[in-house]
């Protein structure tokens, strides 16, 4: 059971707030969570749910990396979900979000992305070095993606292959600079190469975008957002407050550039249910954006409830069926 008192990622159907919705997505989600409560009925005595875990993993390029991992008690139907979080944060920024979704079902990992947090020491050749936060450049936000969220990946697929999460169901949560870093690196995971036995890549299919910047050290989004994947391919939730002329700004053309190809959701809540896969919360009466907006205990309600009932509306209620990841001898 939820906080809310419901069945798992059975939130209260209010999605009407979103700008870019022709049928709300509180009747989309009131459709979808009679299916799931009428599920959760029939289910057996569910499972003890994992207590958060500390971790160790090591990037490809030698950094130390710590993150913790909320496991899941639903086994193959969890829904993984990477949480990222902002410039001068930290994976404690997320505590609280992350344990809610773990309650709700959800498999979640929060890293301490490079220079940040307890993710600072690079070992390499025998030496090992220091990088910090107030130091960093573009090259190592690129870094971040091609690197940390590497390692974070490969630690969930083996979580997958042990039959305790779905990776065909990724979801990646980014606040501000981690929303930067998720962008990118969803892009990145789509254009592995496909091998004639094994699938690389292509399993993000969700991004939760908090104070999504157009630029930030250097990285200029402009070009990923023509990038056909976040055009029509993924599902998208972008969240930012009101009060922040910048944040909002930035949002609504971020916004302004995925609806050109996407149109507008259809009219009927039972076809937008199946089909409307953007939506953009625009918190009234907000000006915290970064980590602070995760620290306000009322925003943090808000954006649990967005967050789960969207997992719920564009992972949880589609049809992505489990495999087992794991290369065939030889391979």
């Amino acid at each position: 059971m939820s906080r809310f008192g419901r069945g798992w990622l059975c939130g209260s159907p209010s999605f009407d707030r979103f700008v870019f919705a022709a049928a709300t997505i509180g009747s989309m989600i009131g459709l979808a969570a009679i299916a799931s409560r009428a599920k959760a009925a029939d289910d057996p005595v569910e499972k003890k749910i994992p207590a958060p875990e500390d971790i160790d993993l090591e990037t490809s390029d030698g950094l130390q990396m710590q993150a913790t991992f909320y496991g899941s008690n639903q086994g193959k139907n969890a829904v993984p979900v990477i949480m990222l979080h902002a410039w001068k944060g930290s994976r404690a920024d997320f505590a609280g979000l992350a344990l809610d979704l773990q309650a709700r079902g959800c498999a979640v990992i929060v890293p301490d992305l490079r220079g940040h947090g307890k993710s600072t020491t690079i070992k390499r050749g025998g030496e090992t070095s220091t990088i910090e936060q107030p130091t960093m450049r573009k090259g190592d936000i690129e870094a971040m993606v091609t690197y940390d969220l590497e390692a974070v990946k490969t630690y969930l697929m083996d979580r997958n292959n042990a039959g305790e999460l779905n990776i065909e169901k990724l979801c990646v949560v980014g606040n501000e600079m981690g929303a930067t870093v998720a962008i990118n690196w969803a892009i990145y995971d789509w254009h592995w190469a496909q091998l004639p036995t094994v699938k690389q890549g292509q399993d993000v299919k969700a991004l939760v975008l908090i104070s999504p910047p157009m630029n930030f050290q250097g990285i200029n989004i402009a070009a990923s957002l023509n990038q056909p994947l976040l055009q029509t391919g993924l599902s998208v939730l972008l969240i930012a407050g009101k009060k922040n002329s910048k944040a909002m700004e930035d949002a609504k053309h971020i916004n302004s550039s995925l609806i050109r190809l996407r149109g507008k959701p259809p009219t009927d809540p039972q076809e937008a249910a199946d089909r409307q896969d953007l939506f953009f919360d625009a918190i009234d009466g907000i000006s915290l954006q970064g980590a602070n907006i995760l620290n306000d205990k009322t925003i943090l309600a808000r954006l649990d409830l967005d967050v789960a009932q969207f997992i719920e509306l564009r992972l949880t209620n589609k049809k992505f069926p489990w495999t087992n990841r794991k290369p065939a001898l030889g391979q």
